[in-house]
């Protein structure tokens, strides 16, 4: 492992307790959270939103894995969402940037492209498959606030303080809501989100997109051992190899908008009718990200 001593923040919540547990036995790890659930050993309980807290709890590290946040559109309201999500991850880079950390990995979202859940707030994407060179035109107060959290970083980078890079996770597919989303990516024509007058919160958008949620931790691990950044900042979509929408994801786009954006690599769909809405090839090239785990087997499960 590139670094020794890494503080991962987020780390009593679903996907931070797995980048800690996959980089258990590789470095020094310390969690960090508002609690510590599990009662996992090396563990600090405090909040992002307290630059002091987050001085203490980065002194002395060579990296940070950044993934607290309030993490959806229904988390909190949007002042909520905007104060922890901005100025928490503010926090992070300045107490980083303070202690003299040579990379911050920092959890963003899928969502600063348009996609989002909020009903009435989806855009319609320029081109597909949706690169990282994509235009970020955030809808809802959490995707804002994420965008906001990668121009936070890209500043700091900007000023000499750290390298980083930012992931862009598209919905994880946890277990616990599985069911869930897979009943309502079998019916999509009849979803509600909450805002919309919908039952529990589940994400997955216009093609109910996501990625599993042990990929998605491989990804922050693949982040850290990266060797070079290229001027010192980089961005990547992280996505499960398909989708978990019952037709083709063209078919699904034509339906859902009117007419398919774009075509910018035909043959992706020609291979792999039901591919993700993101290019995964530069995660691939340059991350070494390659997804291993194909959910959509669980559609046609009873």
């Amino acid at each position: 492992m590139k670094f020794e001593n890494v503080l991962v923040t987020g780390a009593g919540g679903y996907l931070g307790s797995r980048v800690l547990s996959q980089l258990r036995g590789r470095c020094r790890v310390t969690g960090l959270d508002m609690k510590n659930p599990a009662g996992i050993e090396d563990f600090i309980e405090a909040d992002i939103t307290d630059l002091d807290a987050m001085r203490a709890a980065i002194e002395g590290r060579d990296a940070v894995i950044h993934i607290a946040a309030l993490a959806n559109i229904w988390a909190g309201g949007p002042q909520a969402i905007m104060a922890v999500n901005q100025m928490g991850t503010w926090n992070i880079a300045e107490a980083s940037r303070e202690a003299g950390v040579s990379r911050v990995v920092q959890c963003s979202s899928d969502s600063v492209v348009g996609f989002t859940v909020m009903s009435g707030n989806m855009l319609a994407p320029d081109f597909l498959p949706v690169d990282e060179f994509h235009t970020r035109r955030p809808t809802d107060p959490y995707a804002l606030s994420k965008k906001l959290g990668e121009e936070t970083m890209r500043s700091f980078v900007q000023r000499g303080a750290f390298e980083a890079v930012v992931l862009r996770p598209v919905f994880v597919l946890y277990p616990e809501i599985e069911c869930e989303v897979i009943a309502r990516a079998k019916a999509p024509d009849t979803y509600k989100d909450v805002t919309a007058g919908g039952p529990n919160p589940a994400g997955g958008g216009l093609v109910w997109h996501y990625v599993d949620p042990e990929d998605a931790a491989r990804a922050f691990v693949l982040a850290l051992e990266m060797d070079k950044i290229q001027d010192g900042f980089d961005t990547f979509f992280v996505s499960g190899p398909t989708n978990l929408a019952p037709e083709p994801t063209l078919e699904r786009m034509k339906n859902r908008l009117g007419k398919l954006p774009e075509l910018r690599d035909p043959e992706l769909y020609r291979n792999n009718p039901n591919a993700p809405l993101y290019d995964l090839s530069r995660a691939r090239d340059i991350l070494g990200y390659v997804p291993q785990h194909d959910r959509r087997g669980l559609l046609y499960e009873t």
